[in-house]
């Protein structure tokens, strides 16, 4: 890492802009710094804005399209928050010689912690019991256990593979599809006898639960549509703790007000904030706030490692 590098570095991200530890990090090499105290995502005339006079820029979520960089001339270099470039234009970033830095699996563990709990959740459905108490409504619903159930993983990349060995206790049958063909002695690494590599719809027609770990792409946009649900058991639990857009929620909707015995649980949507979702609505849907990653490890780790791409 450079030390005292006088380039001046936006930070957009809030939960970095808010980190105490990691503002001080990054200060002991860049001390010229524009942090995101608005407690809000930036975005269009106000990210422009921020960004206006930075050499080099610290971003999360934010929409970095051909429109932003067009009014952004000194930016030379962003080093990514987090794992997922879908939301920059990496071909025009390319154009202008922007350098786009990020560390792959920064934050698996956290995402791949929360994708357990979203499971566990989702087969106990006790996120309303408080609620329900409160109301003088003393329920004795009944759940599943995780035990038995049959896991398909869509993707098998940094988080996947950490959920694999998270699920161990558990001894899951375990089915994970990816572009990738991994050779057995790559599967045989993970000591588990009940994981097997598998066809897209093998994974979609016979997993009692299915986890989605992929990028979104041109190839990934809505690879989660219409076909497939029909290819789902009618209680299916679906888990996205990846990229809104992978799924078409449209479908989604359907499907789950079609079939009661399904669940969905996911912390990313197509447009966030998703407070007008009709998802929302539907009882066999559960949803958070995109907050996946969001531990202190997680933070710290995302953090570091977008610090450390700030260097040549």
């Amino acid at each position: 890492m450079a030390k005292f590098d006088d380039s001046l570095v936006a930070v957009t991200s809030r939960s970095f802009s808010t980190n105490q530890f990691l503002v001080k990090k990054l200060k002991e090499s860049y001390p010229n710094v524009s942090l995101n105290l608005t407690g809000k995502t930036l975005k269009e005339n106000e990210l422009v804005k921020f960004l206006a006079n930075a050499d080099k820029a610290i971003v999360g979520i934010e929409i970095i399209d051909k429109d932003i960089l067009d009014q952004l001339p000194k930016l030379k270099l962003i080093s990514k928050y987090g794992v997922g470039l879908n939301n920059l234009d990496l071909g025009e970033c390319k154009k202008r010689n922007i350098q786009i830095k990020f560390q792959p699996g920064s934050n698996k563990q956290s995402v791949a912690e929360f994708t357990l709990l979203l499971m566990l959740n989702s087969l106990r459905q006790v996120h309303n019991n408080k609620t329900e108490i409160i109301e003088g409504n003393w329920t004795q619903a009944k759940g599943q256990e995780l035990k038995g159930k049959k896991i398909g993983i869509i993707g098998f990349g940094n988080i996947g593979s950490c959920l694999v060995s998270l699920l161990k206790p558990f001894g899951n049958k375990i089915l994970f599809f990816d572009e990738r063909k991994f050779s057995s002695a790559e599967i045989d690494k993970f000591n588990d006898k009940n994981l097997k590599q598998a066809s897209i719809s093998e994974v979609l027609s016979t997993s009692d639960i299915v986890s989605i770990h992929v990028p979104l792409s041109s190839g990934t946009k809505n690879m989660i549509n219409k076909d497939a649900f029909k290819q789902m058991k009618e209680s299916i639990i679906l888990i996205n703790t990846s990229r809104g857009g992978i799924v078409d929620e449209v479908e989604l909707y359907k499907f789950l007000k079609n079939n009661n015995l399904a669940f969905a649980s996911f912390d990313v949507f197509e447009h966030e904030p998703a407070f007008k979702s009709p998802l929302l609505k539907l009882d066999n849907f559960f949803a958070s706030s995109h907050r996946a990653s969001l531990t202190e490890q997680g933070i710290q780790s995302m953090g570091i490692a977008a610090i450390n791409g700030l260097g040549d």
